[in-house]
């Protein structure tokens, strides 16, 4: 079974072409520019063939799952945490594992700068995930772009969002400069602790795992941490799993018991109550105010 299209809770943006011909004029941003952009969560049966290839780069970011890419004749696998460039006009295809399927992020480009950030290889390349790896940063980039481009295609949200393309596509060709941000926290073990809750806010972490991360034993740390930042460690992490779990109820039209599991909550229930309680209003009474 192949599926082109049409996952729950996936969004995506095409930008017309009558549009695309402005921004080809925009000496702002026609040196680089989006031409389709979106985010595919479990894609089951996702599939893509293009024997001729396609007249823009293309960037696949697989956040989890597996799926597999081709190049030409060449077959790839692309795992999780893992990306890859395809070039303009490579006869390629690609799809989902069909007992893993991936979750992807994805990005047409095009320009007379998109060739150069293209990796030479066109191999998949691994993201590896780390205290100084700012993942979650680079997400709230591709969210960034979705959030201005939802809101219609005027000159200002065109201009922005393809001035964070740069931004974005930078944090993929530039890994270590990216990184290195993170690098001056290295000593401040509050700031790690959160950066690393946000690396895995998908998981159940107990408060000996975020000591553990930063090199301290859970009692000090918990004091270390609760002195700074007013909240003990564990409520602060559920904190950061509500703000996404908001986030996915904005954005995506995954139900509540959906986005409960992507948060690591495996109890829809408790994670209801936890919502009421950092939000005040459960996650059904939340989506309903939009």
């Amino acid at each position: 079974m192949k599926k082109q299209e049409g996952f729950p809770g996936q969004f995506s943006y095409v930008i017309p072409d009558r549009i695309l011909k402005l921004v080809k004029k925009n000496p702002l941003i026609s040196d680089l520019y989006i031409t389709d952009i979106g985010y595919y969560p479990e894609a089951k049966h996702h599939f893509r063939s293009r024997p001729e290839g396609v007249n823009q780069m293309i960037l696949i970011y697989n956040i989890s799952g597996n799926g597999l890419v081709t190049l030409s004749d060449e077959t790839l696998t692309l795992p999780s945490n893992h990306f890859i460039i395809i070039p303009k006009s490579l006869p390629h295809s690609y799809s989902a594992e069909e007992q893993d399927p991936w979750s992807i992020y994805w990005i047409h480009f095009a320009g007379v700068k998109a060739n150069l950030f293209a990796r030479s290889t066109h191999l998949p390349f691994h993201i590896e995930k780390g205290i100084t790896s700012r993942i979650n940063e680079r997400l709230e980039l591709f969210n960034e772009i979705f959030r201005n481009l939802e809101r219609g295609f005027s000159i200002e949200n065109l201009e922005y969002a393809n001035l964070c393309l740069h931004h974005l596509l930078a944090s993929f060709s530039h890994l270590g400069q990216f990184r290195l941000i993170k690098e001056t926290l290295e000593k401040d073990p509050v700031e790690l602790s959160i950066n690393y809750m946000l690396e895995n806010l998908n998981r159940k972490l107990k408060l000996n795992d975020i000591a553990k991360a930063v090199g301290l034993s859970a009692s000090h740390f918990s004091r270390v941490f609760t002195n700074k930042t007013g909240h003990s460690p564990i409520d602060y992490f559920i904190q950061l799993k509500i703000q996404q779990a908001c986030r996915m109820l904005d954005n995506t039209n995954l139900s509540i018991a959906q986005v409960a599991t992507e948060m690591g909550f495996e109890d829809q229930f408790y994670f209801s109550r936890q919502f009421k309680k950092v939000m005040n209003m459960s996650p059904r009474e939340y989506r309903k105010r939009l």
